[in-house]
């Protein structure tokens, strides 16, 4: 095992450990979970038939079936509601680190961004926090980003493997689709010629689109047919009618909801939402919280649902930055897909569907924000070596420090 395995299996263990420290605080449902964890116990069976049925069709069931699994093995208590959660979560970082080797594979920068945007992805706040609870976003993010790493395999034959792991993406949670169309679409890109072309069919291939746009629908009938009509008990007569009645539920708009926010909000972290606990004695009006237990005594937990700001306020300038590179190099044109395509799909699922969206749902394109970052950090590290400066070297240890530190001011629960 190389050093830079051992650096991130390192990375691993330690992340792991941090998601699992004081995961029963809170020992009550807070957000979301209280609408997936009474889901989960209808899966185990636990409802009037005692028959395991997903009562809530506005998500495919994958997701809640994970999170029924963990409650099935450890039981219906804080711990097993979110334990998969943490293996989800945990699993997704050394996943990360070889998507982006394998991304830049070949470039002198290999080495740095992979354990850059690994260390990154770790330490995100957002991503930690969907690690630690009891929701279906991180199953959809792990599987997403397993998926991407087949994409980039040039063999077609392990590129279809992606297909089925975009279908667990999905069925965890639909939208997922939103990532998963623009990197479909970026499969096609031939890498670039040193001759320029004017012709179509030098620059693109429909081929690949067409066999994992095939092979990943078919994935998803195949996989939502065994669990709901194999495992579970169906509500719907068909996989089409199941799914008609997902979509229905994209209409749905609430004004008034908590948290509501708008997708150039996305850009300035806003609005924040909050789940706080508060120890007997002390006055602290739980909207105004804005750091974890360990900057604000008092508190016996508080997640602040907010992505890093060390990854957000960079997120205009290295989308741009990639932008500018995509015009030579196929790891910026991967960035660009998945970022510009994410947000295009977001806009129009906000125009056509649902004027409902929240800050969270930027999760879905925070991953590359993380890989540009890391590229344009590694890239200026690099060009130091060999010579006396440190001045990028110094920028990225103070950047990485800042980073850790968004990540302990915002940690959930006290270490004592």
């Amino acid at each position: 095992m190389d050093r830079h395995s051992l650096l991130v299996a390192g990375l691993t263990v330690f992340s792991l450990l941090v998601r699992l420290y004081k995961l029963d605080v809170p020992d009550r449902l807070i957000g979301d979970e209280v609408y997936y964890v009474p889901d989960a116990r209808s899966i185990l069976g636990q409802n009037d038939l005692g028959l395991p049925i997903d009562p809530r069709k506005g998500h495919p069931p994958l997701g809640k079936m994970l999170i029924a699994l963990g409650m099935y093995v450890f039981g219906d208590n804080p711990f097993g509601w979110r334990i998969m959660s943490v293996i989800a979560g945990t699993a997704a970082i050394p996943m990360f680190y070889l998507l982006v080797r394998r991304l830049l594979l070949g470039r002198k920068e290999m080495g740095q961004a992979s354990l850059l945007a690994c260390y990154l992805f770790a330490f995100e706040s957002l991503t930690f926090y969907f690690s630690r609870v009891a929701r279906i976003d991180i199953f959809m993010m792990f599987f997403f980003i397993a998926g991407a790493y087949f994409l980039l395999d040039d063999r077609l034959s392990r590129r279809i493997l992606s297909a089925p792991l975009f279908a667990a993406s999905f069925l965890s949670k639909e939208a997922a689709i939103i990532m998963i169309l623009p990197l479909i679409f970026y499969a096609g890109l031939k890498k670039p010629e040193k001759k320029k072309s004017r012709s179509w069919k030098s620059r693109y291939d429909w081929r690949p689109v067409l066999a994992l746009s095939l092979a990943t629908a078919a994935s998803v009938a195949a996989i939502w047919y065994i669990l709901e009509w194999g495992i579970l008990v169906p509500s719907s007569p068909n996989l089409i009618e199941r799914v008609l009645v997902m979509v229905s539920r994209l209409g749905i708009t609430n004004p008034e909801a908590v948290g509501r926010s708008e997708i150039f909000l996305w850009f300035i972290n806003y609005p924040v939402t909050r789940a706080v606990g508060i120890l007997p004695g002390y006055d602290i009006e739980p909207s105004r919280v804005v750091t974890g237990p360990l900057f604000t005594a008092g508190l016996r937990y508080a997640y602040v649902i907010q992505a890093s700001w060390t990854v957000l306020f960079f997120m205009a300038p290295s989308m741009l930055y990639m932008l500018w590179l995509s015009r030579r190099e196929m790891p910026p044109r991967f960035t660009i897909f998945y970022w510009f395509g994410g947000l295009l799909g977001w806009i129009v699922v906000n125009t056509v569907f649902r004027g409902l969206i929240y800050l969270f749902y930027v999760l879905t394109i925070l991953p590359p924000v993380i890989i540009a970052i890391s590229i344009y950090l590694a890239r200026k590290t690099q060009a130091e070596t060999g010579t006396k400066s440190i001045k990028w070297r110094s920028v990225a240890f103070l950047y990485s420090l800042l980073h850790l530190l968004n990540f302990l001011v915002l940690f959930p629960v006290p270490l004592s």
